[in-house]
């Protein structure tokens, strides 16, 4: 599944307010990441397209089974990236490491991350 490291971003976010609330709203989603509710709407779209999402009709939006998988499966992916970033003398704090590996991801081979 292709997804660019903003829409990595955007994923873990909802996956982390997935575990706290079934269901989340735009403006919730929105606050959260610090963006407009029109680009949390473009995303979700997007996710709703890759069966990631479910969206009631003009509500709430909750995670599928299918997208709670591929989030702890790009978690795990991501977390792994962060640490090599971290390990290279770099000084980023763990925020900074996971934003930066949910960018650097998606240009990385696929065997360099499994």
């Amino acid at each position: 599944m292709e997804l660019t490291g903003t829409h990595l971003r955007y994923l873990l976010h909802m996956y982390e307010m997935s575990k706290r609330e079934n269901e989340m709203r735009l403006t919730e989603i929105a606050k959260v990441l610090q963006v407009k509710k029109a680009s949390v709407a473009r995303i979700v779209s997007v996710f709703r397209e890759k069966e990631l999402v479910n969206q009631e009709h003009y509500g709430k939006v909750h995670m599928t089974e299918h997208g709670k998988q591929v989030a702890e499966m790009y978690y795990r992916r991501i977390s792994g990236v962060a640490d090599c970033l971290m390990q290279t003398g770099l000084f980023l704090t763990r925020q900074q490491a996971l934003h930066a590996a949910c960018t650097l991801l998606p240009e990385l081979p696929e065997a360099c991350v499994e």
